[in-house]
């Protein structure tokens, strides 16, 4: 079972590079990408490269502490109901739903100037 969180996680990591990518191709050179900073918005505007280099490293960082934090003791010894292994894809969904309205803010121009 831990497996199915890990392997849903990995694809979710590879989804927000996929969107990072397709950002990388359709915005323009000159685009902010905003960051979120907290619950109530975007709060930074990076340049087109921090932005998209941004939001699949935060992506990445939290599929390994999943792994070193969680996923050895689901292995070995978890015998649940299988709830912390909804953990990581719902915190990635959460993260590539904030990418995508991010590409989307960016591609409206309101993150220039």
């Amino acid at each position: 079972m831990a497996a199915t969180g890990l392997t849903v996680g990995g694809l979710l990591v590879l989804a927000m590079i996929a969107v990072s990518v397709r950002g990388w191709l359709t915005l323009p050179s000159d685009a902010r990408v905003p960051i979120h900073h907290g619950i109530r918005g975007y709060g930074n505007y990076l340049s087109k490269t921090a932005g998209l280099l941004i939001w699949p490293s935060s992506g990445i960082v939290i599929y390994g502490l999943y792994i070193g934090v969680f996923a050895e003791d689901l292995a070995t010894h978890y015998r649940g109901t299988g709830v912390p292994l909804l953990v990581l894809p719902a915190v990635l969904v959460v993260l590539i739903t904030g990418q995508v309205g991010a590409l989307r803010a960016a591609d409206k121009g309101s993150g220039l100037g």
